[in-house]
């Protein structure tokens, strides 16, 4: 499979009847100019569209309206892109497309009750009320409608002699389906409707049937083509559906959703895989669809830093307008993020991990992000654990807030901390995944969380950990074990719970005088436990203190960091080796995201200046250059490293290490 380009747009063109003609301006010189200035070197052009329309003539579907029927408005587009080098994959709708819902709403998905499943659509207002933004009707990909969708594919890949891949869009949006067809289809393999179990299963089983089918026909007319399915084909919550795509696509608009810190768990685990992964933003101020909206250059140029920083190729997200007209200013904006990329792009792919210290990897995405943002905060770089194999590569391990463990993963653990491997357990995790034993042998007993709405941390050694001497809010309780062993914080309980019968002033109760009978922090070996669910705590509440007490906690475990750094808590670092060339490399970054109403704005790069370094490599070093402005820097040994400065940096610099 060839590797995927780096530079890329996902252009959509979702364009309803109401509007026409359509495409009457679009020249490819014109479209050909837009892609030079952007630095584009891949483009998702589309094929069909959520409205239910295709850009080509088709026996199949129907072409858009406001097309001629013999107009091939996608084959325009691919052609222009490959007459300059450019690649050009093809979108199509699966999940959502409001003719085939309409044409045949046998298609439609159902839920358990019979009613239509659908994102934000209410099927009860006029004409004339004011529809919400991202509203559509969801399709069942079982069925007839599976059929058509074979029929739309084989059709596109006959239609065109080069298709450089195929991007299906809206494909994992529900778990189960209750249409007709569905129903009759569980009752035909044995299955009972009314059991959820049954009708996940049944679903489960469809969609992979459908996915082969589609990956086949493609396969069959272009084998060298890319294929993804998107709408949860990223999601490591669902590695079922990973081997059906090429390489994967993490959509992750952090100004509407997910935030800035989605990407780097997501990442890591990809880098797993084999397969080629990319980011995907957009050049919208909010979100998908917006005509009008336009992020800064300086944005757009740090998001793209921090996405190459994980190793993942660049994708920004655009909607041309129904004219077929490319707007010249977004990809002038594009083009000075993505000039910035071809500069440092060759430093960034092919890397491995330099970290020494890994985080189980969850099923639960707000407990990776909560992860992510704790360490990421603390300037302390990781890699994930996603299976027992991993852990013989890391020093020290994470079990991420009320992480249970199966069998097997309990029996790796075991034997990870007999080698003299080191495990830090977070509130609640470390569990059986059916039981409230530990799944490993641990010298502590689990009593089962605190049944208090809140409680308080008192630090052993308050200076050190660089909070107060105080007893700290922990605005929700910890879990309870007991055994000896070292207790670095205890728990001050507060004199009761806040309810109506019974309440203190406007918020939680004060403190005991007494500590409790269970610590927040205890060491016993090389095992850490800790009471609280600090990474979901400093998530939600955003506590200085409690990050800075889990650095100080993870730093009297884990002393074999291979970078250490001196900046602001927003900043952000990636340390990884380059062994085909001899190189490190080291990305630092910092912004600082502001909250606007709905969106999460990038617009202050401050400079900072004189960043102390210190890096742990066996290797010696020949040289250290900033990059991409190619320029050495002095560098010294100590304490068995390397220590550096960097002068000054705005967003993003890149540091390459030579040895």
């Amino acid at each position: 499979m060839r590797r995927m380009p780096v530079r890329q747009v996902h252009l959509d063109f979702h364009t309803s009847e109401f509007v026409g003609p359509v495409g009457e301006e679009f020249d490819k010189k014109q479209f050909q100019e837009a892609l030079k200035a952007g630095h584009v070197s891949s483009i998702t052009v589309f094929g069909k569209c959520h409205h239910g329309f295709h850009y080509f003539p088709t026996k199949v579907g129907t072409i858009h309206p406001g097309l001629a029927p013999d107009r091939d408005f996608s084959g325009e587009m691919m052609d222009a892109c490959h007459e300059i080098g450019v690649y050009a994959p093809l979108y199509l709708t699966l999940g959502w497309s409001a003719l085939d819902a309409t044409e045949h709403p046998e298609w439609i998905a159902r839920k358990k009750d019979g009613s239509y499943m659908s994102c934000n659509v209410d099927f009860a207002a006029e004409d004339e009320d004011t529809r919400p933004d991202c509203s559509w009707v969801h399709l069942c990909s079982a069925g007839g409608y599976r059929d058509y969708l074979y029929r739309m594919t084989r059709e596109t890949c006959e239609r065109y002699k080069r298709l450089d891949g195929l991007f299906f869009d809206i494909v994992f949006c529900y778990d189960a389906c209750y249409c007709d067809a569905c129903v009759e289809g569980m009752r035909k393999m044995g299955l009972n409707p009314k059991v959820e179990a049954d009708a996940k299963a049944y679903y489960q089983e469809q969609k992979r049937i459908t996915l082969e089918g589609l990956c086949s026909i493609l396969k069959e007319y272009h084998p060298d083509a890319t294929i993804f399915f998107n709408s949860g084909g990223a999601e490591i919550n669902m590695p079922q559906w990973h081997p059906y795509s090429t390489h994967f696509e993490m959509e992750d608009l952090p100004t509407a959703w997910g935030g800035y810190d989605k990407m780097p768990m997501r990442a890591r685990y990809f880098a797993g895989s084999g397969k080629d992964y990319l980011g995907m933003t957009g050049k919208f101020h909010r979100s998908w669809g917006e005509f009008g909206g336009f992020k800064t250059p300086e944005a757009l140029k740090f998001e793209c830093a921090a996405m190459l920083a994980n190793g993942a190729r660049v994708s920004v997200g655009d909607q041309m307008h129904p004219c077929g007209l490319m707007d010249l200013e977004t990809y002038r904006n594009i083009g000075e993020a993505y000039s910035y990329v071809e500069q440092i792009e060759e430093y960034c792919f092919d890397t491995k991990e330099t970290a020494k210290l890994g985080v189980m990897v969850s099923l639960d995405g707000k407990r990776n992000e909560d992860m992510a943002k704790l360490l990421q905060d603390c300037q302390i770089d990781f890699d994930v654990v996603s299976c027992k194999e991993d852990l013989e590569r890391f020093d020290t391990v994470i079990l991420p807030d009320s992480y249970r463990l199966n069998a097997q993963m309990g029996a790796a653990f075991d034997a990870f901390v007999k080698k003299g491997g080191k495990v830090l357990m977070l509130g609640g995790s470390g569990l059986k995944e059916n039981s409230d034993e530990f799944a490993f042998e641990v010298p502590f007993a689990y009593k089962g969380k605190s049944a208090l709405d809140v409680d308080y941390l008192l630090v052993k050694d308050a200076k050190e950990a660089g909070v107060v001497s105080s007893p700290i809010l922990c605005y929700r309780s910890g879990h309870m074990v007991e055994g000896d062993g070292e207790v670095l914080a205890a728990v001050k309980e507060p004199m009761f719970s806040r309810t109506y019968g019974k309440y203190c002033s406007h918020c939680n109760t004060p403190y005991k005088a007494e500590t409790a009978e269970y610590p927040a922090a205890v060491r016993s070996g090389n095992i850490l436990y800790v009471a609280h669910e600090l990474a979901a705590l400093y998530a939600d509440y955003g506590v200085t203190y409690h990050r800075r007490y889990f650095k100080w906690l993870l730093r009297s475990l884990y002393q074999a960091e291979s970078v250490e750094v001196d900046m602001p808590a927003q900043s952000r670092i990636h340390f990884v080796k380059r062994p085909v060339q001899n190189q490190y490399v080291l990305h630092l970054m910092y912004a600082s995201p502001v909250q606007r109403g709905c969106t999460s704005v990038l617009e202050d790069f401050p400079t900072l200046y004189n960043t102390c370094v210190k890096v742990n490599v066996e290797e010696k070093l020949q040289s250290v250059k900033l990059m991409p402005q190619n320029t050495e820097i002095g560098f010294e040994t100590a304490d068995g490293g390397y220590v550096f400065t960097v002068p000054a940096f705005s967003a993003h610099q890149m540091v390459v290490m030579q040895y």
